[in-house]
């Protein structure tokens, strides 16, 4: 679908690149890095000035891990010292807790790391810079795509004081929930079809953690859930989240108090915290669905700006990490192929959609009212608490490695 932009004459620009990406964070360093590394010439542009806040839960789960390793950028994030997670504790409704753990994952690593996204961003950056064949711009931000027909030739940037055309033979949209290119090639009633609304604050001298991160499905939070996510030993990433659709009728700021003050186990915890100051932030998550538009001919669609997020947990690293892996390789192999790469989206979307079970998408609302559920919730945990084998089974389905159906059954 052609979206907003302008025409220009099909001539080359000043400013000539193999691949233009919008957006810094994950997904657009995942790709960066691996078209880098293919001998593409790269421009990586950002609004922000790095570094920069994310408000994220700042899980980075075993399968986002294995990605990092292949970037090179694992031995990096290690030696900022995050803190390890080995799984999940998951507490019902009913106040039941069971642990999943991770150590019986197929995968190569059989933990996971928490790092504040300002450092964990920042990190992926600088990484990026080290590339002679990749142009870093911050304090860049892309206002229209420049066609020619159909076709997207490049894009105009707002750069300091002034606009700016650049031209590349494949875009990227990985610019966030409120993506610039995502509005301009898809039709304006599907941006943020299915979407949750989270808020995050950090605290210091919070009691009890420990190297699990918790996942709390209290009654008054559902069919939504809370969260707390150790930083160290006393300090945590603490947040609620829940779908948009059942946001009218529940206030985010006073969800986030009351999960952790009406909650007596947990305001015993939190007797001593302190909420840092200015971290109390909130933000939206685009949800995975099953619609086809992450791509439009020569642009693809990564991360939020794709709706990548985990339909039901609202995770979205991995699959941004992930998502820039398999736009590369989809690039790789479209610049091969004649027609200056117009089959590059028809590969992306065999891609991702072979690496994120996209059969989830179809049925994600379904999974949403029922598996975050009371009855259901309380069902399994149940079941959970009595069974280790399905208490592994809950960490290998977070972790992507078994199918959400399972929940069901």
């Amino acid at each position: 679908m052609r979206g907003h932009g302008f025409d220009r004459h099909p001539e080359p620009m000043e400013k000539e690149y193999d691949v233009i990406i919008v957006g810094g964070g994950p997904a657009g360093c995942s790709a960066a890095i691996c078209l880098a590394r293919q001998g593409c010439k790269v421009l990586l542009m950002d609004k922000a000035q790095f570094p920069r806040d994310k408000v994220c839960g700042d899980g980075i789960g075993p399968p986002a891990l294995e990605v990092l390793d292949r970037l090179g950028v694992l031995q990096h994030m290690m030696a900022r010292n995050p803190w390890r997670v080995e799984g999940i504790d998951f507490f019902s409704p009913a106040g039941q807790r069971v642990r999943a753990p991770f150590s019986h994952l197929e995968g190569r690593y059989k933990h996971g790391l928490v790092l504040p996204r300002r450092e964990f961003d920042f990190l992926l950056w600088q990484h990026v810079r080290g590339f002679s064949n990749v142009q870093v711009l911050e304090n860049c931000e892309g206002v229209y795509l420049i066609y020619a027909g159909s076709k997207v030739l490049g894009i105009q940037a707002k750069y300091g004081s002034s606009l700016e055309d650049f031209g590349g033979k494949v875009i990227i949209g990985a610019d966030g929930a409120y993506s610039l290119v995502a509005k301009r090639i898809s039709s304006p009633t599907r941006i943020f079809r299915s979407y949750a609304f989270a808020a995050r604050g950090y605290f210091h001298q919070v009691e009890g953690l420990t190297n699990q991160i918790e996942i709390h499905c209290e009654k008054n939070l559902l069919p939504g859930y809370g969260w707390i996510f150790p930083t160290g030993e006393d300090s945590a990433n603490v947040g609620v989240g829940i779908a948009s659709r059942f946001l009218k009728k529940k206030d985010m700021k006073k969800l986030f108090h009351s999960f952790i003050w009406e909650n007596p186990p947990l305001r015993q915890r939190f007797r001593k915290a302190r909420l840092v100051e200015n971290s109390f932030k909130g933000f939206p998550i685009p949800l995975g669905t099953f619609s086809p538009e992450r791509s439009h001919g020569n642009v693809l669609l990564l991360g939020d700006a794709g709706r990548f997020a985990d339909v039901l947990s609202g995770e979205g690293i991995y699959y941004a990490l992930r998502g820039g892996e398999c736009a590369a390789e989809a690039i790789q192999e479209g610049l091969k192929m004649a027609g200056e790469g117009e089959r590059i989206g028809e590969i992306y979307e065999k891609l991702w959609r072979r690496a994120f079970r996209a059969k989830e998408y179809l049925i994600g609302n379904l999974l949403q009212r029922l598996v975050i559920g009371e009855f259901f919730l309380n069902l399994n945990i149940r079941r959970a608490c009595k069974s280790p084998l399905m208490a592994r089974n809950l960490a290998s389905i977070l972790c992507h490695e078994k199918t959400k159906m399972r929940l069901l059954f």
